[in-house]
Formats: C-alpha cells, sequence, structure tokens
C-alpha cells in the first residue's frame, strides 16, 4: 500500500491521494484508475449517494469525477489564494449543495463559499470581505443541520475567541458559541486527521503529535461538531 496523506472509503470505492495522484481502488482492493488534474490533492470526499468523487487541493482548486465513468467532470479554480487551503468543507445530507471553507483575497480571508452540484456553479458566499471570522471546519448532524468550527479575531490588541456556531444560507452563522481553547484545538486537530482517514502521514504532521497526544484507535472515535455545539448550548 503507497504512502497516502489521505485515503477514505464508503464500503463500494477507497480513495488515497498522495498529493500529486489520486488512486481509486474497488471494494476488493483492486486499483481502478489514478488522476493527475490537480496539485496539492490531499482532500478527498466521496458525495452522499456514492457517485461523486471531489478531491480538494491545498492550492486554489478542487476537481470532480464521476465514479460511474471514473472521469473528470469538473474542474472549480475558487480563489485568488494558493497554497493555504486546507480548510473543510462538506456536501449538504441530500447532495445538492457542496459547503468550501475558502481563502480569498489573504490567508485570513476565510469564506464559506456554496455550490450547486448540478453543474458546481457558486450560489453564494459568505464573509469574503470579512476579515475577523475565520471559520475552519464545517459538517451536518443526521437532520442535516450544519455546523461551523472557528474563531473570531477581535480588534487589535484583543485576543481571538474559538467558537461554534450553526450555519443557514439564509442567516450565516447562528447560535454561535464561545467555546474553550482546549476543545477548539482538540476538534481543530480531530477533524483535520478524520477528513484524512487518520493515515500515518496525516498522524505524522497532526498537531496531536506535537503535543505528544497518543493517538491510538482514535480512527474509531466520534466527535462531531454537532454535540460540541449542544455540549455549550447546554450550559446557556
Amino acid at each position: 500500500m503507497r504512502k497516502f496523506w489521505s485515503y477514505i472509503t464508503n464500503g463500494k470505492y477507497s480513495v488515497g491521494c498522495t498529493g500529486g495522484t489520486v488512486y481509486v481502488y474497488d471494494a476488493n482492493g483492486a486499483e481502478l484508475t489514478k488522476f493527475k488534474d490537480i496539485r496539492y490533492a490531499y482532500h478527498p470526499i466521496f458525495s452522499p449517494d456514492g457517485s461523486t468523487l471531489l478531491v480538494k487541493s491545498t492550492d486554489d482548486y478542487f476537481v470532480v469525477y464521476s465514479l460511474e465513468t471514473l472521469s473528470l467532470k469538473h474542474k472549480v479554480h475558487f480563489s485568488n489564494v494558493g497554497g493555504s487551503q486546507d480548510d473543510g468543507y462538506t456536501f449538504s445530507i441530500d447532495g445538492a449543495y457542496f459547503y468550501n471553507i475558502e481563502r480569498h483575497k489573504f490567508s485570513y480571508n476565510h469564506a464559506i463559499s456554496i455550490y450547486d452540484t448540478s453543474d458546481f456553479s457558486r450560489i453564494n458566499m459568505f464573509f469574503e470581505d470579512d476579515n475577523n471570522t475565520e471559520p475552519n471546519f464545517i459538517e451536518h448532524n443526521s437532520e442535516g443541520n450544519l455546523f461551523v468550527l472557528g474563531f473570531y479575531r477581535g480588534d487589535k490588541g484583543v485576543k481571538c475567541h474559538n467558537f461554534i456556531s450553526k450555519f443557514s444560507a439564509e442567516r450565516a452563522l447562528t447560535d454561535m458559541y464561545e467555546i474553550s481553547y482546549e476543545d477548539y484545538n482538540f476538534y481543530n486537530n480531530f477533524k483535520n486527521l478524520e477528513r484524512s482517514g487518520f493515515t500515518d502521514k496525516a498522524k505524522q504532521w497532526s498537531g496531536f503529535t506535537y503535543a505528544g497526544v497518543d493517538m491510538t484507535g482514535m480512527e474509531n472515535q466520534s466527535y462531531p461538531l454537532s454535540e460540541l455545539w449542544e455540549k455549550y448550548a447546554a450550559q446557556k
């Protein structure tokens, strides 16, 4: 097995990313194809119905592949800032939309963009001109509600405030709660590992490694953002 930066599976397909190449395998581990359409391709995700693979580069692109035809469908350039696009993303629970956290203009301008998955055209964007609000990860719960982990950079001289929030296309961040640095740091590191499939390479470069955290068995654990939100909501 190659030393993948990320490796995910949905039972029918498995996908491994080396950075330069995306490998697709069937359920038995046989290689079906490999793609080399973008540089720095590290972050793969399956659509909810399993028919589509999206791979986000740490450069300013993501690509979309059909797993039914094993072919490239879309290549989307979404920013003029490259080399640091390592924030979160998710499909909506029904697969109709793709939510991508993007860095625009400067590395600290984090936008949340919404794409229509019928053609991957961008239909909305939030926070592009806001250099204070930095969403880092976004995911939905089993009911389809979206949650965002991030931090808010205060005025000059004021410390950053870590937060967990709900997200809606109508009102952006709602029901936001300030969270502890310890919770923010743990969830941020865990979500980075989770989207990579807890590969050895991902663990090697994880913030957990530098903090001396034992990651043994962490791939069998689950820390949904919705539960973090519920924890802080219950304290209010």
